[in-house]
């Protein structure tokens, strides 16, 4: 459940384009700092969780499974 919905916060940031499958999503270039920045915020909002200054880094946030870790992890 949460990979479908970090899947479909994903693709409301980039529509264009389907980041499910890159394991390099920051890294990569994919996202740029206002979608990344719209990422964290719909991510929080959408899970209920605080994500803090020290979780943003690229390890977090790129891949799907990266963004499942980081927020089952917030989550407790």
């Amino acid at each position: 459940m949460i990979q479908e919905k970090v899947i479909a916060i994903l693709n409301e940031v980039k529509p264009t384009r389907d980041l499910s499958g890159i394991e390099d999503i920051i890294e990569g270039g994919y996202l740029d700092s206002f979608e990344l920045m719209s990422l964290i915020s719909l991510l929080s909002e959408g899970f209920e969780v605080e994500i803090g200054v020290d979780e943003i880094v690229p390890e977090n946030f790129n891949s799907v499974a990266a963004m499942v870790a980081m927020v089952e992890r917030l989550k407790g």
